[in-house]
């Protein structure tokens, strides 16, 4: 297959899947090599066809709202890994904590070892991973957003207001200093308020490409969270509190983890639930 033969598939593939290709698919469907491909993808990017990640490329209008959940695990992988590390340091044995959208938010679940803890969440993927046996699940109802892998809307928002957390995690498309925490949508941005409102304390779990944008719909202020990044950012002033999430951060929280399970453990507490 020549040059602008690839490139016009790897197109059409875009057009006619979700917006989002991988480069084994692409190898597959053009018969050229990943180096190739990944040329191409580098190629059409700089003629502002697409946008290249990690593994594939997504479409480049798509980047103007809600990215695919397939795009977005392809995105920044290590930096959310060193978040939701972080953010699983904070829950504590018996915790009732919301769970909010997001590819960063659902890493946090399978970080928690050792505690019971009630987890209430809108998204969905968290129903195909497997969590310690300590850890309850309950799935709100509502409305199915493909794009985001969740559920909101009326439904949720009136099961939303009758519950309450010790901790909510949240996610976001945006963190500004005017708008505060933003997403690209209404319903999810009022999920997100009523479980900021219905939290003892709330995190917002964001990698640095989310500091300083805005997306469409306000959810709430930054002086209402404690945001959870990867990077520092002088916006961040404007949050409750932050907690820089890295290497250091992700090897701090481990041994903090290891010492509050030894200190967990007492004499006769062995083998309960």
């Amino acid at each position: 297959m020549k040059q602008f033969e690839r490139r016009e598939a790897i197109l059409t593939l875009l057009r006619e899947t979700s917006g989002v290709v991988y480069i084994d698919d692409l190898v597959a469907q053009t018969g050229a090599s990943p180096s190739t491909v990944r040329r191409d993808l580098r190629t059409l990017e700089t003629a502002g066809e697409l946008t290249a990640l990690r593994g594939g490329a997504v479409r480049l209008n798509e980047r103007m709202s809600e990215l695919p959940v397939a795009a977005k695990e392809l995105i920044n992988i290590h930096e959310k890994r060193a978040i939701a590390t972080a953010a699983a340091d904070l829950v504590e044995d018996r915790d009732t904590i919301y769970v909010d959208s997001g590819t960063t938010t659902l890493q946090v679940l399978p970080l928690l070892r050792n505690v019971r803890v009630h987890v209430v969440t809108s998204n969905t993927h968290v129903l195909a991973l497997r969590l310690d046996p300590r850890i309850q699940v309950t799935m709100l109802p509502g409305d199915y957003l493909a794009d985001t892998g969740s559920v909101a809307g009326a439904l949720t928002d009136r099961v939303l207001e009758d519950m309450f957390f010790d901790k909510a995690f949240i996610g976001a498309n945006g963190c500004s200093r005017r708008a505060g925490v933003t997403t690209f949508d209404l319903r999810e941005a009022n999920k997100k308020r009523l479980a900021q409102e219905h939290s003892g304390e709330t995190y917002v779990l964001v990698d640095h490409t989310k500091l300083g944008a805005t997306a469409l719909c306000r959810a709430f202020d930054l002086s209402q969270c404690t945001v959870i990044c990867d990077q520092d950012d002088e916006l961040l002033a404007a949050a409750k509190g932050r907690v820089i999430a890295g290497k250091a951060a992700e090897e701090d929280s481990q041994a903090s983890r290891r010492r509050r399970e030894e200190a967990r453990v007492a004499p006769g507490d062995a083998g309960t639930g």
